[in-house]
């Protein structure tokens, strides 16, 4: 999976950008989405590898999603936080088959 610049959520553009010992009050996080300044920010800091980052984008994307369709979820982290592993494993499983995602050719690289 790919990690964009942005993303779309709700009709709102979401910069993403990458943040060192990112922090709430004294609480490590691993990802944040601020509605305000539309960004999400993933945590650059010891133990998040590219994966993990891909996990902590999609869970902060589904907070996106739940922010702006006005639902309220009890148990908020633990939901999104099963659905965004939940989530990734599958695109990384089936992207193919979900998606028209062609190889590049060689060929194709020079047009």
């Amino acid at each position: 999976m790919k990690i964009p610049e942005s993303i779309r959520i709700g009709g709102v553009e979401y910069e993403i950008k990458y943040k060192d010992n990112l922090r709430d009050g004294n609480r490590l996080l691993y990802g944040q989405i601020n509605y305000d300044d539309c960004v999400i920010y993933l945590s650059t800091t010891d133990g998040t590898g590219h994966q993990h980052m891909c996990i902590t984008l999609l869970h902060e994307i589904l907070h996106g999603i739940r922010e702006h369709a006005g639902f309220e979820i009890e148990d908020e982290e633990k939901v999104v936080d099963i659905l965004s592993k939940g989530l990734y494993q599958v695109l990384q499983d089936n992207g193919k088959r979900l998606f028209d995602i062609a190889e590049r050719r060689e060929d194709d690289a020079t047009n």
